[in-house]
């Protein structure tokens, strides 16, 4: 009895510290020696080691991407899409409304659901910052906040692969793509070829809920990565 007790109340100390420090940061860009253009810091927030305490979780950062992505949302629709129930969706959805990452979206609610809506049309994640280089209090939640990104990019890749037998008389004219290719390059040229990307995919960028979409385009989800290679020198 006792040690849950003690779980819980360190469970509830963590979180009250971490919604101190992101009430306080979430709305902001952290100091960085060089910040890409395309991040804005009235529509994106930029996460640090610290920044992540009570955002690791994987069906809160999958529900904060699902508000990101496409717009405002109520417990009961998500649920559906996460496959968990809406009183789970709806615990994890205070949570994040509690650290400053969604918002009511008073102008859709009615007296049944509640609408939220994420604040931040983008999450992104850097270890760069001066003031919140990794320690051994923080690198763990790091990892874990990579693993969950990278596990929802592994999700969204097989389900397309799974889609693939049912597309057979579109396969010729399909453009998606996975590919790798070995480089050779500085650290300072990985960092510039990152910035080169993301400043291309700009052009295409998909707003937050969709509101306006071209004629003749479809949605699509880019996904890039630069990593070391384990067999290289």
């Amino acid at each position: 009895m006792g040690t849950g007790l003690e779980r819980r109340a360190a469970l509830d100390r963590k979180r009250i510290l971490a919604k101190l420090v992101l009430r306080s940061t979430v709305t902001s860009v952290p100091e960085l020696p060089d910040r890409p253009s395309w991040l804005d810091p009235q529509r994106d927030a930029l996460l640090t080691p610290k920044r992540l305490a009570g955002l690791v979780h994987p069906i809160r950062v999958r529900l904060l991407q699902m508000l990101q992505y496409d717009g405002p949302s109520t417990a009961t629709a998500l649920a559906g899409r996460v496959g968990q129930s809406s009183g789970v969706t709806s615990y994890h959805l205070r949570v994040l409304a509690e650290l400053g990452f969604i918002v009511e979206d008073t102008e859709r609610g009615t007296g049944r659901d509640r609408w939220w809506r994420a604040v931040h049309r983008t999450t992104a994640f850097t270890f760069r910052s001066p003031e919140d280089p990794a320690g051994p209090d923080t690198v763990e939640e790091a990892e874990r906040w990579l693993r969950i990104d990278a596990d929802e990019a592994h999700r969204r890749m097989i389900a397309a692969i799974d889609a693939l037998s049912g597309q057979l008389d579109e396969l010729p004219n399909l453009p998606w793509q996975i590919n790798e290719w070995p480089l050779r390059l500085t650290r300072d040229e990985a960092r510039a070829l990152g910035w080169q990307v993301t400043e291309l995919l700009q052009q295409y960028r998909r707003e937050p809920g969709d509101p306006d979409p071209r004629p003749g385009t479809e949605r699509a989800m880019f996904q890039f990565q630069i990593l070391p290679d384990e067999a290289g020198s």
